[in-house]
Protein backbone atom coordinates (compact mmCIF):
# COMPACT_ATOMS: atom_id res chain seq x y z
CA UNK A 1 0.00 0.00 0.00
CA UNK A 2 0.98 3.49 -0.49
CA UNK A 3 2.48 5.20 2.13
CA UNK A 4 1.76 9.02 1.54
CA UNK A 5 -1.63 10.39 1.40
CA UNK A 6 -2.03 12.29 -1.29
CA UNK A 7 -5.41 12.19 -3.10
CA UNK A 8 -5.80 11.91 -6.74
CA UNK A 9 -9.37 12.97 -8.48
CA UNK A 10 -10.27 12.04 -11.81
CA UNK A 11 -12.96 13.42 -13.36
CA UNK A 12 -14.18 11.06 -16.20
CA UNK A 13 -15.08 12.43 -19.33
CA UNK A 14 -15.72 8.98 -21.97
CA UNK A 15 -16.36 9.66 -25.60
CA UNK A 16 -17.51 6.85 -27.99
CA UNK A 17 -14.15 6.23 -28.59
CA UNK A 18 -12.91 5.54 -25.47
CA UNK A 19 -15.72 3.14 -24.31
CA UNK A 20 -15.87 1.29 -27.97
CA UNK A 21 -11.90 1.01 -27.10
CA UNK A 22 -13.01 -0.44 -23.96
CA UNK A 23 -15.85 -2.95 -24.99
CA UNK A 24 -13.17 -4.58 -27.62
CA UNK A 25 -10.28 -5.05 -24.80
CA UNK A 26 -12.71 -6.33 -22.05
CA UNK A 27 -14.43 -8.81 -24.39
CA UNK A 28 -11.47 -9.55 -26.85
CA UNK A 29 -8.42 -8.86 -25.30
CA UNK A 30 -9.71 -9.75 -21.12
CA UNK A 31 -12.16 -12.54 -21.61
CA UNK A 32 -10.63 -14.01 -24.69
CA UNK A 33 -14.06 -14.36 -26.51
CA UNK A 34 -12.11 -14.48 -29.36
CA UNK A 35 -11.50 -18.05 -28.58
CA UNK A 36 -14.60 -19.72 -29.08
CA UNK A 37 -15.04 -18.08 -32.73
CA UNK A 38 -11.64 -18.84 -33.74
CA UNK A 39 -12.23 -22.52 -32.05
CA UNK A 40 -15.30 -23.42 -34.37
CA UNK A 41 -13.88 -21.73 -37.17
CA UNK A 42 -10.62 -24.17 -37.43
CA UNK A 43 -12.43 -26.85 -36.15
CA UNK A 44 -15.12 -26.65 -39.29
CA UNK A 45 -12.23 -25.63 -41.40
CA UNK A 46 -10.59 -29.26 -40.51
CA UNK A 47 -13.71 -31.18 -40.85
CA UNK A 48 -13.70 -29.75 -44.53
CA UNK A 49 -10.12 -30.34 -45.40
CA UNK A 50 -11.04 -34.29 -44.59
CA UNK A 51 -13.85 -33.49 -46.43
CA UNK A 52 -12.20 -32.99 -49.42
CA UNK A 53 -9.44 -35.17 -48.93
CA UNK A 54 -10.90 -38.15 -47.90
CA UNK A 55 -13.86 -38.21 -50.39
CA UNK A 56 -12.20 -39.06 -53.32
CA UNK A 57 -14.44 -41.02 -55.39
CA UNK A 58 -17.61 -39.79 -53.39
CA UNK A 59 -19.58 -37.28 -55.41
CA UNK A 60 -20.45 -35.06 -52.92
CA UNK A 61 -17.48 -34.72 -50.84
CA UNK A 62 -16.49 -31.48 -52.54
CA UNK A 63 -19.98 -30.47 -51.94
CA UNK A 64 -20.25 -31.20 -48.11
CA UNK A 65 -16.62 -30.00 -47.51
CA UNK A 66 -17.74 -26.57 -49.11
CA UNK A 67 -20.43 -26.13 -47.01
CA UNK A 68 -18.51 -26.60 -44.17
CA UNK A 69 -15.43 -24.75 -45.17
CA UNK A 70 -18.84 -22.05 -45.48
CA UNK A 71 -20.21 -22.46 -42.63
CA UNK A 72 -16.80 -22.63 -40.65
CA UNK A 73 -15.58 -19.39 -42.39
CA UNK A 74 -19.07 -17.45 -42.51
CA UNK A 75 -20.43 -17.80 -38.79
CA UNK A 76 -17.46 -16.27 -36.95
CA UNK A 77 -17.67 -13.23 -39.12
CA UNK A 78 -20.98 -12.75 -38.23
CA UNK A 79 -20.46 -12.83 -34.50
CA UNK A 80 -17.45 -10.71 -35.31
CA UNK A 81 -19.43 -7.88 -37.05
CA UNK A 82 -22.62 -8.38 -34.82
CA UNK A 83 -20.41 -7.36 -31.45
CA UNK A 84 -18.50 -4.37 -33.45
CA UNK A 85 -21.92 -3.33 -34.17
CA UNK A 86 -23.88 -3.85 -30.36
CA UNK A 87 -20.32 -1.97 -29.46
CA UNK A 88 -21.13 1.10 -31.91
CA UNK A 89 -24.50 1.09 -31.08
CA UNK A 90 -24.13 1.07 -27.17
CA UNK A 91 -21.71 3.39 -27.75
CA UNK A 92 -24.26 5.67 -29.52
CA UNK A 93 -27.36 5.30 -27.31
CA UNK A 94 -25.38 5.61 -23.94
CA UNK A 95 -25.00 9.43 -25.13
CA UNK A 96 -21.46 9.73 -23.69
CA UNK A 97 -19.88 12.87 -24.34
CA UNK A 98 -16.13 14.34 -23.83
CA UNK A 99 -17.61 17.32 -22.19
CA UNK A 100 -20.11 16.01 -19.58
CA UNK A 101 -18.45 13.95 -16.79
CA UNK A 102 -19.72 10.74 -16.42
CA UNK A 103 -18.20 10.25 -13.17
CA UNK A 104 -15.44 11.21 -10.85
CA UNK A 105 -13.03 9.01 -9.32
CA UNK A 106 -10.89 9.80 -6.16
CA UNK A 107 -7.74 7.53 -5.46
CA UNK A 108 -6.17 7.56 -1.94
CA UNK A 109 -3.89 4.98 -0.13
CA UNK A 110 -6.85 3.87 1.51
CA UNK A 111 -9.59 3.23 -0.55
CA UNK A 112 -11.18 4.38 -4.38
CA UNK A 113 -14.15 6.68 -4.24
CA UNK A 114 -16.70 7.17 -7.15
CA UNK A 115 -19.20 10.13 -7.85
CA UNK A 116 -21.77 10.59 -9.86
CA UNK A 117 -25.13 12.66 -10.24
CA UNK A 118 -26.68 9.72 -8.66
CA UNK A 119 -24.59 7.81 -6.23
CA UNK A 120 -21.43 7.83 -4.01
CA UNK A 121 -19.41 4.71 -3.45
CA UNK A 122 -16.55 3.37 -2.05
CA UNK A 123 -14.07 -0.06 -2.53
CA UNK A 124 -11.14 -0.73 -0.91
CA UNK A 125 -8.12 -2.28 -2.05
CA UNK A 126 -7.70 -5.06 -1.23
CA UNK A 127 -11.47 -5.97 -2.54
CA UNK A 128 -10.48 -4.55 -6.44
CA UNK A 129 -9.76 -7.12 -8.82
CA UNK A 130 -7.37 -5.86 -11.64
CA UNK A 131 -6.13 -2.33 -13.25
CA UNK A 132 -5.06 -2.51 -16.85
CA UNK A 133 -3.09 0.93 -18.34
CA UNK A 134 -4.16 0.94 -22.20
CA UNK A 135 -2.58 3.48 -24.78
CA UNK A 136 -5.14 6.41 -23.38
CA UNK A 137 -6.93 4.80 -20.50
CA UNK A 138 -6.97 3.18 -17.25
CA UNK A 139 -9.37 0.44 -16.58
CA UNK A 140 -9.96 0.01 -13.21
CA UNK A 141 -11.83 -3.50 -12.25
CA UNK A 142 -13.52 -3.12 -8.72
CA UNK A 143 -14.92 -6.34 -9.66
CA UNK A 144 -14.51 -8.87 -12.27
CA UNK A 145 -17.82 -7.79 -13.88
CA UNK A 146 -17.65 -4.04 -13.37
CA UNK A 147 -15.16 -1.33 -14.26
CA UNK A 148 -14.19 2.46 -14.63
CA UNK A 149 -12.69 4.23 -16.82
CA UNK A 150 -9.98 6.86 -15.88
CA UNK A 151 -9.16 8.29 -19.42
CA UNK A 152 -5.77 9.96 -19.67
CA UNK A 153 -5.04 13.59 -18.60
CA UNK A 154 -2.46 15.28 -16.48
CA UNK A 155 -3.69 12.54 -13.47
CA UNK A 156 -2.87 9.70 -15.46
CA UNK A 157 1.03 9.48 -14.01
CA UNK A 158 0.32 9.93 -10.38
CA UNK A 159 -2.83 7.96 -9.98
CA UNK A 160 -1.43 5.08 -11.94
CA UNK A 161 1.79 4.83 -9.54
CA UNK A 162 -0.98 4.94 -6.52
CA UNK A 163 -3.10 2.02 -8.46
CA UNK A 164 0.78 -0.09 -9.12
CA UNK A 165 1.48 0.57 -5.21
CA UNK A 166 -1.69 -0.44 -3.84
CA UNK A 167 -2.39 -3.45 -6.39
CA UNK A 168 0.70 -4.41 -6.84
CA UNK A 169 2.15 -5.37 -10.45
CA UNK A 170 0.56 -8.40 -10.87
CA UNK A 171 -2.55 -6.68 -10.21
CA UNK A 172 -2.41 -3.53 -12.47
CA UNK A 173 -0.51 -4.42 -15.50
CA UNK A 174 0.78 -1.78 -18.13
CA UNK A 175 -0.03 -2.63 -21.73
CA UNK A 176 1.12 1.15 -23.05
CA UNK A 177 4.48 -0.77 -23.99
Amino acid sequence: MAENTQKITVPCNIDRQTFSRFAVFDSLVRKKAWRNPALFALIMSAFALICLLGGKGHEQAGLIGGVLLAVGLALPLVWFGMFFASVRREAKRSGLSPEKTQYTVTLSPEKIHVTNEKERADFEWKRVHMAYRVKGCIYLYVSPARAFLLPENENTPPAWSLIRAALGADRAQDRTK
